[in-house]
């Protein structure tokens, strides 16, 4: 499967949880499977990445990858590539 950044929008400050779990990196075979994973990963938190972007990184998971969760913005405000709009 590949491998999926899960990121909040830019500008979707909305879209903030309180606990600060702002992005993920999780294998999946696309987009909308990697926002059910990457919520899958903190059940507890009643589906934080809805409405989130994802950008595949890589065509597939290297060996020993495992799933996880970023406490706080994953990409810096300034960024504007993929997975933050241009």
């Amino acid at each position: 499967m590949a491998l999926f950044l899960v990121t909040r929008p830019r500008g979707a400050e909305h879209l903030k949880n309180p606990s600060g779990i702002h992005a993920a990196l999780v294998d999946a075979a696309d987009g909308a499977a990697a926002v059910i994973a990457a919520n899958a990963l903190v059940q507890h938190l009643n589906t934080p990445f809805a409405g989130f972007d994802t950008t595949q990184v890589a065509a597939t998971a290297a060996g020993g990858f495992a799933p996880c969760v970023f406490q706080g913005d994953c990409l810096g405000a300034t960024y504007t590539g993929p997975g933050r709009g241009a």
